[in-house]
C-alpha cells in the first residue's frame, strides 16, 4: 500500500514538471506586434467614415500599448484627426486555435479640429490572427470628452 500511494506521487509530480516544463516552453500567444491601416467609423468631424492607423507592441506578458488615429481627411478647421494611446490586457485566446485574442484597456485620447481636446479613453476589441504575418482587428473606441466620442475601427496589419 506504501509503495502503491509513493509510486502514485512520483507519477503526479512527474506529470505536474513535464506540464510545466512544456507550458513554459511555448510563446504566449499575446506576444505579437502589428502595424496596420483600415477603416473607421463614428463621429469624425463632418464624416461618419474615414481612414485608421492601427498598431500592438507588446510591453510584457498579456500587456500592451495600441497607439492610432482616425481621420476625415478634411484638412481645413473643419476636419478631424482623433489619437489614441491605450493601454490594453491582452486576454487569453477564446477560440481552440488560439486565433481570436479579445482586448479592453484605457488611456488618452485627443482631437484635432475646431473643437480639439485631450480625455479619457476606454476600448475594447478583438484580433484575428489569420496567418504569422497578418492580423486583423477590430476595436470599439469610447473617447470621454464633454461631448463623448464613439468610433469604432475595422483594420488588417503586418504582423511582426
Amino acid at each position: 500500500m506504501k509503495a502503491r500511494f509513493i509510486s502514485i506521487a512520483a507519477l503526479a509530480i512527474a506529470g505536474t514538471v513535464a506540464l510545466a516544463s512544456s507550458a513554459s516552453a511555448q510563446t504566449p500567444a499575446t506576444d505579437y506586434n502589428y502595424v496596420g491601416v483600415g477603416v473607421g467609423a463614428g463621429e469624425l468631424g463632418d464624416s461618419d467614415i474615414g481612414f485608421a492607423v492601427n498598431s500592438k507592441f507588446t510591453v510584457s506578458n498579456q500587456v500592451s500599448v495600441r497607439p492610432g488615429l482616425i481621420t476625415d481627411f478634411d484638412f481645413s478647421d473643419d476636419g478631424q484627426t482623433s489619437f489614441m494611446l491605450p493601454v490594453t490586457y491582452d486576454f487569453n485566446p477564446i477560440t481552440q486555435n488560439g486565433k481570436l485574442l479579445p482586448y479592453a484597456g484605457g488611456g488618452v485620447a485627443a482631437r484635432t479640429g475646431d473643437d480639439s481636446a485631450i480625455a479619457p479613453l476606454l476600448t475594447a476589441g478583438v484580433d484575428y490572427r489569420v496567418t504569422d504575418k497578418v492580423t486583423v482587428n477590430g476595436a470599439v473606441n469610447w473617447s470621454i470628452y464633454e461631448d463623448s466620442e464613439v468610433n469604432g475601427v475595422v483594420g488588417v496589419g503586418y504582423t511582426f
